[in-house]
């Protein structure tokens, strides 16, 4: 499919503000790409009943450690070139692995809407500053059918930031946290991930 990226589309002319490494993990070859890295997930024990509830959805990682094995696929499909499919799979060193599973909708401007599961889904909108990719949240919401019911983060984990860092050529760092307006940081993940040559 020769498209314009929809990552590309999203951010306009701040697409090439991006360093190309960051580039290249939105330019799906054959519709797919993957790549793979080293993470580790952190959460605070309080906030586990909201996380439980979330991963009934099918959001977040709810499996907590340090150097945990990651692959992640993205791909788009032909008749839906305005949605990119997420599939996270994270290989503890105790043998459990989880997968988290998304889909980034685009909307207008540069705001997409991530869904999981029951309708589910994080507002977000990008940027570009210093050369990094960065995706704020900007409301939870809950969809039925074509009505849209907005749900503010203060009342799930909190605002979420996802920081996207080139540190070389092919790698580059990945920095997620929410963050509480009364509990601080309450989630929390990332790590460094490859794109093949």
């Amino acid at each position: 499919m020769s498209t314009t990226p929809l990552m590309q589309k999203v951010l306009g002319d701040n697409w090439h503000h991006l360093p190309p490494v960051i580039q290249r993990h939105y330019q799906l070859q054959d519709d797919h790409l993957m790549v793979t890295g080293t993470m580790y997930v952190n959460y605070p024990k309080f906030v586990w009943p909201m996380l439980f509830i979330t991963r009934l959805m099918g959001g977040l990682i709810d499996m907590k450690g340090n150097n945990m094995s990651a692959c992640v696929e993205k791909w788009i499909k032909a008749d839906k070139p305005d949605t990119l499919f997420w599939k996270r799979t994270i290989h503890a060193d105790n043998g459990k692995s989880t997968v988290f599973a998304s889909r980034m909708e685009y909307q207008q401007g540069n705001e997409l809407i991530e869904f999981v599961g029951f309708g589910f889904g994080l507002n977000l909108k990008l940027t570009v500053e210093n050369d990094m990719l960065v995706y704020r949240s900007n409301g939870h919401l809950w969809q039925i059918g074509n009505i849209k019911i907005p749900i503010p983060d203060v009342l799930f984990l909190g605002h979420a930031t996802i920081i996207e860092t080139a540190l070389s050529d092919h790698s580059f760092d990945l920095d997620f946290k929410i963050n509480h307006p009364l509990f601080g940081v309450t989630y929390s993940y990332g790590g460094v991930f490859n794109l093949n040559p």
